[in-house]
């Protein structure tokens, strides 16, 4: 604590040599390495005699030698020190990504209302908002404004969803002119904002006939009647009809779907809970993969409730509920035990936006799995997990492909990063 300056001085000049050496001793020849040590003995041997002017002459010569080490090194500048600096960040980045917190964009509404997926809706005023007020609400709910219009007489080819960078969902609506827009959000979200509507007012107004065929649902689906606009849980068909140069055909907002962070670690500690929220992807999944092959999408994620674990026996069992709106839902029932987890519970609940799972396949679906016994091989990792969603009515989930198996888990979903205003924001439970 009160050693003399040249002591302190020395002693960094000592460290400071140390660090070069570590450093650049790839790029050293042998002789200069050997040459530095020799010099820093001898700082080291003067420092310890406490013999000043020998010290600073040994530090002189020290200091000389590794100047002189690298005759042809060139310092880097601040640029390249700075893009040295970026590049070890997203090193480091990617590092935690793999082994610690994997962000994830939810792109459903599955678990909706726990955890919201890119919504959409219609622009309510004639005006946008401006641009102070766009800006807020795009920092506390992820809202993006958009307009499509009909720049020449044409119909809607295709409507694809995407991503930009591999992270940042897009649609793409696709004209038979040309015309190609893209927006942020997905196919689901601009439906959300009118796009079923604006098609069931041009059918009406073009071709009554097939308007009454659709609300029959009695359709003649074939390619020069109808498209298909790809959704991240499959195909959706629009009628083509042509659109008048000019026409606005949607006009409204699309929100960002819940960033969350999934735990990648806790899962090597320990075994995925019943009725907590985790992540787990969707290689191996046959209906899954086939329907990814089909519409061109990626090998994806999904986020599910997990409601129940390797070992147990699941199903869904009828109940009538008060609510006439869903007579065909059911209750989990584990082992001969009505599920009593606090998840599970909620969404059974029929309350604050909740409205139970689903019991029966919709019309033209394939009946669902409602009853099973998930197997335990914890030593090929084929244990089985099951998973649903809690927007039950709107879920593709264990119900229609099955369980998933152990190696497919990543991790339960930790937190919410934003938006700040969908009401999510923090832990989740």
């Amino acid at each position: 604590m009160f050693k003399p300056k040249w002591k302190k001085q020395a002693h960094l000049l000592y460290k400071g040599s140390m660090k070069f050496l570590n450093y650049k001793r790839d790029l050293l020849e042998p002789d200069r390495v050997d040459e530095i040590e020799s010099r820093r003995a001898d700082l080291k041997s003067a420092i310890k005699s406490n013999d000043k002017d020998a010290a600073k002459e040994a530090g002189k010569l020290l200091e000389k030698t590794c100047q002189q080490a690298l005759p042809k090194y060139r310092s880097p500048n601040a640029f390249q020190e700075n893009i040295e600096v970026f590049f070890v960040a997203i090193v480091v980045a990617l590092g935690i990504r793999a082994y610690f917190l994997q962000p994830f964009r939810i792109p459903t509404n599955s678990m909706y209302p726990a955890l919201n997926g890119i919504t959409g809706g219609a622009l309510v005023e004639k005006e946008w908002p401006s641009l102070p007020v766009r800006m807020i609400q795009q920092a506390t709910h992820g809202r993006n404004y958009f307009s499509l219009t009909a720049k020449e007489e044409s119909r809607i080819e295709s409507i694809k969803d995407g991503t930009f960078m591999h992270f940042f969902p897009r649609v793409t609506v696709r004209f038979t002119d040309g015309q190609t827009e893209s927006f942020s959000g997905s196919a689901t979200a601009l439906e959300q904002a009118g796009l079923t509507k604006f098609y069931d007012n041009l059918v009406k107004t073009q071709d009554p006939s097939m308007w009454a065929k659709i609300k029959r649902n009695s359709i003649d689906i074939r390619s020069d009647i109808y498209f298909r606009g790809t959704h991240n849980t499959g195909p959706a068909i629009y009628p083509k009809y042509t659109i008048a140069s000019g026409t606005k055909v949607l006009e409204g907002y699309t929100e960002s779907g819940d960033l969350i962070l999934v735990d990648k670690v806790s899962y090597h500690f320990r075994s995925p809970k019943q009725d907590e929220v985790f992540v787990f992807d969707t290689r191996g999944i046959k209906h899954i993969e086939d329907s990814n092959r089909r519409n061109n999408i990626p090998p994806s994620h999904y986020i599910k409730r997990l409601i129940a674990t390797p070992g147990q026996h699941v199903s869904i069992q009828p109940v009538e509920h008060e609510n006439p709106d869903y007579p065909s839902g059911g209750i989990i029932v584990r082992d001969g035990q009505n599920a009593t987890d606090p998840g599970i519970t909620r969404v059974q609940s029929l309350k604050d936006g909740f409205n139970g799972y689903r019991h029966k396949a919709p019309p033209f679906y394939p009946p669902f799995i409602t009853d099973i016994h998930l197997d335990y091989k914890p030593s090929t990792g084929l244990s089985e997990y099951w998973a649903m969603g809690d927007n039950s009515y709107k879920s593709s989930d264990s119900r229609v492909w099955g369980s998933v198996k152990e190696y497919n888990v990543v991790g339960p979903a930790f937190i919410s990063l934003w938006p700040f205003g969908s009401g999510h924001w923090g832990t989740i439970k």
